[in-house]
């Protein structure tokens, strides 16, 4: 199980890179790859901690025992949902500012199901803000709906999902 405190230390530091380097200007791939992995390995500690939630919460109902609220497998986030366009190209990970997609709807969407498409990505990648000179969060679709639409999730939104299960999970 995951319930132990080094995996709470690791999404601090996870945590903590994003914050940094999410802060610098725009300087090429170094800030990139570090955005990417961050993100990458804060998912999977995450979607991990929602599967053992989900296994407590199981067991729990299982043997009629109370259990505190899991937090993480309920968890959701602030999103912007991108419709598929038709396009040639549209979900081509090149489109890194995620205006391009033109207008969007603001969305909550599972943090179960960020991390599912993190991990099951087809299309993902930080995005930058419109003058180029930040990266302001990231853009996801998974595989199945690479040709539906595609979320674009701040770093303020993700990091605050990483503050509260660094707060409040049971690990």
């Amino acid at each position: 199980m995951i319930f132990d405190g080094r995996w709470k230390w690791e999404l601090k530091k996870l945590s903590v890179a994003i914050t940094f380097w999410s802060k610098l200007s725009f300087c090429g791939d170094m800030v990139e790859h570090q955005l990417n992995r961050a993100v990458l390995y804060s998912a999977t500690i995450l979607r991990k901690i929602v599967e053992d939630e989900i296994e407590a919460e199981c067991i729990a109902e299982k043997v009629k025992l109370p259990l505190p609220e899991q937090k993480t497998v309920h968890a959701r986030l602030e999103a912007i949902k991108y419709p598929y366009t038709g396009e040639e190209g549209w979900a081509v990970r090149s489109k890194l500012c995620a205006s391009v997609y033109g207008s969007g709807e603001a969305v909550r969407v599972k943090v179960k199901d960020v991390c599912n498409w993190l991990l099951h990505s087809y299309v993902w990648a930080v995005a930058h803000e419109e003058n180029g000179k930040r990266f302001a969060g990231f853009l996801v679709a998974s595989d199945y709906d690479k040709e539906k639409f595609v979320h674009y999730i701040p770093f303020d939104e993700w990091e605050k999902v990483l503050v509260s299960v660094i707060q409040n999970a049971a690990f």
